[in-house]
Parts: structure tokens; C-alpha cells; sequence
């Protein structure tokens, strides 16, 4: 339902603008860089590396649910901007109209 309102609205220049602003925010924060990476290490045994497989494992796992976390909270934040853009136009266009 509410793809279908948004399709069938113009775009304001607010909401491109806070559209755009976003997306710069969520694709600067989703770069990282591998300098901060600690030295490579030597593993002293088997059970040291299964452990630290483990750990990479839970890792990953906590990874995937935090970027899935993200982009549920990025489009959420996304299209409530989007509907109280719609609101204040809403809102304007009526003020508008009791003016004339």
C-alpha cells in the first residue's frame, strides 16, 4: 500500500534532497578500511584454531545480522522522511488553499 501512494506522488525537493542525503550517510558508513586490522599471528595448536574458527563463525553470524539491522533501519528511515514529506506538502497545499 504504501509503494503504491508513494508511486502515485511527485517527489518534493525535500524528500529527493533528504533521499539523497541518506543514502550519502549510509554508503559512507558501510566502508571500511583493512588498516586497522591487526598483524597476522601464528596459531600454536589445533584447539587454538578450532577455536578461533568458532569465533570467526560467531562473528560472521553477528555480521549478517547487523547489516541486515541496517538496511531494515535505512529503508524504514527512508520512507517515513518520505511520508511526512508527503504530510507537509499535504499540510501546505491545503494552508494554500484557505489563504485564497
Amino acid at each position: 500500500l504504501g509503494d503504491a501512494v508513494a508511486k502515485s506522488m511527485t517527489p518534493s525537493n525535500t524528500t529527493r534532497r533528504t533521499t539523497t542525503t541518506i543514502a550519502n550517510i549510509h554508503t559512507s558508513t558501510t566502508s571500511t578500511s583493512l588498516a586497522s586490522a591487526p598483524p597476522p599471528r601464528t596459531i600454536t595448536s589445533q584447539s587454538e584454531f578450532s577455536q578461533l574458527q568458532k569465533q570467526v563463525e560467531t562473528l560472521k553470524g553477528g555480521n549478517d545480522i547487523l547489516k541486515k539491522n541496517i538496511g531494515i533501519l535505512y529503508r524504514t528511515s527512508k520512507s517515513e522522511l518520505e511520508r511526512k514529506d508527503r504530510i507537509i506538502d499535504q499540510l501546505q497545499n491545503e494552508l494554500d488553499l484557505l489563504r485564497r
